[in-house]
């Protein structure tokens, strides 16, 4: 008798036929057959996709066509998997035969199934299980272990930590059905940890004080980044302004390498790694008084350890914000006027806004008043000729809405763009005096630490201008005076 086809209930259509897919894929392999690594979607499996390599650790994907079980054993093997000497006993070896001593740079399926159990029970909570013969190839075994796969053509994930950091390992890899029936042969996965781009290293100096490298020093136009290197390498600089979109570590290496303006690369050799010597990167044609960041990036050598891929480079740039120093000294002019038997008014007129420092002392030599004039420290300290108490010390705030400019600017401003006056109301009636002015711009708090109090730490402009290190008070360091200067 004849008989039809089965077909699913029309009144459950698709549904029986999901259901029983799904059925079969829980469905072990049959007795004595092991289950075979799949592709899917043009992969092949096991695989370990390079994206998820990092320096010591990897993923490790696989997907069986019957459910089973997968074992995994990591070792840091050489090139090629060849033990290149006979009698080196460090942990790439493999040692398969106790008795024999018999060595190879693959194991058999038994020996990654038996090594993975090995070094998980040898790695657990209880030492009982741990193994004695320690010639077990899973006893050099950097990592290993067992991944359930419970449902055929589906991808499952372990990942793999402590791997032979930034060099070569080996995977060994073979699967196990769930009545116990292995693989007749080991996949190898070989595969290179990633690579890191070298670590900076301390500067010591006098006295052995540290300085954690890299780190920049500006200037008005120019600024170096300054760095010490572990291992040889290459250091990449780029500058631009600070509203500007921020590179990533690539494109500050092709700036570097197309030339463009503000960038710089310099090599790291061997040598200055030996000698531990910093190296230099230095670059010009800055603006001053202008906000810049840069960008900088080290590139290790790509070829240390492997043969292929591309050097490792920084993930992301180190950036420092900063800004140039305005060098441009304010200009001035002094006077003094309304004469009375107690003082007079000192005016000054500036290119810039800032502070006019002043002392009034009695009157020198006028044959030789350059043998009693006081330097511009002392002026700033707040003292006459040879450190001598002045009778009037202080400071005239000079401000005016075209003062307000740096750099270039400041060069080609008016000189009374900022003005100030103050008026002295202490002096003795017909007496001859002297004065003596040094001007300072709107930079820095210059020598705040001989200054003392006269700096009022709580200004806010303080706090904003103490952040800004690489942008100092400018001094004219020229002193005017007004010399003979008699009261009514």
């Amino acid at each position: 008798m004849a008989m039809s086809p089965w077909r699913a209930p029309a009144r459950l259509g698709w549904a029986w036929v999901l259901l029983a897919a799904c059925a079969l894929a829980f469905l072990p392999a049959a007795d004595g057959v092991a289950p075979a690594f799949v592709a899917s979607r043009g992969v092949a499996f096991p695989n370990i996709p390079t994206k998820l390599i990092g320096p010591s650790y990897a993923t490790l994907r696989v997907q069986l066509d019957s459910p089973g079980v997968v074992y995994y054993l990591a070792t840091p093997q050489d090139d090629a998997g060849a033990v290149t000497d006979p009698l080196d006993d460090s942990p790439h070896v493999a040692v398969t035969d106790a008795s024999t001593n018999e060595r190879r740079a693959a194991p058999l399926p038994e020996e990654v199934r038996d090594g993975a159990v090995a070094f998980i029970n040898a790695t657990d909570a209880d030492a009982s299980n741990d193994a004695n013969d320690t010639s077990a190839f899973g006893y050099a075994a950097l990592v290993a272990g067992a991944l359930d796969v419970p449902v055929a053509d589906t991808i499952y994930t372990v990942n793999l930590t402590n791997l032979n950091p930034q060099n070569s390992n080996h995977v060994w890899v073979v699967a196990e059905s769930l009545n116990g029936t292995l693989q007749r042969g080991v996949a190898l996965l070989p595969f290179y940890t990633k690579k890191l781009p070298p670590a900076f290293a301390e500067i010591v100096g006098a006295g052995k004080t540290k300085t954690q490298t890299p780190f920049i020093k500006t200037g008005p136009t120019s600024m170096t980044l300054v760095s010490l290197l572990l291992e040889p390498g290459v250091v990449y600089l780029a500058v631009q302004p600070s509203h500007d979109q921020a590179p990533s570590s690539a494109q500050v290496k092709g700036k570097c390498g197309s030339f463009e303006d503000m960038t710089c690369f310099k090599p790291f050799p061997s040598s200055n790694v030996a000698y531990k010597v910093p190296v230099g990167c230095p670059v010009f044609n800055l603006t001053q008084a202008t906000s810049y960041a840069a960008y900088a990036v080290v590139e290790g050598l790509g070829l240390q350890f492997h043969t292929f891929g591309d050097a490792p480079l920084s993930e992301t740039p180190f950036v420092w914000h900063f800004i140039t120093p305005d060098a441009v000294v304010p200009r001035g002019s002094v006077s003094v006027g309304t004469v009375t038997s107690a003082g007079f008014t000192i005016s000054v007129t500036s290119s810039k806004n800032g502070i006019a420092r002043y002392v009034v002392v009695r009157a020198g030599s006028s044959a030789s008043p350059e043998l009693t004039s006081p330097s511009f420290e002392e002026v700033l300290h707040g003292t006459g000729y040879g450190g001598e108490t002045p009778l009037e010390a202080g400071f005239i705030t000079v401000d005016g809405v075209n003062g307000n400019v740096t750099g270039s600017d400041a060069e080609t401003g008016s000189l009374d763009a900022a003005s100030g006056s103050v008026t002295i109301a202490s002096l003795t009636t017909q007496t001859e005096y002297d004065v003596f002015v040094v001007f300072t711009d709107r930079g820095s708090f210059y020598l705040t630490a001989l200054l003392g109090s006269v700096v009022n730490v709580l200004d806010p402009e303080f706090e904003a201008t103490r952040a800004e290190a690489a942008a100092p008070r400018n001094v004219n360091a020229t002193v005017l005076s007004v010399l003979g200067v008699v009261t009514t």
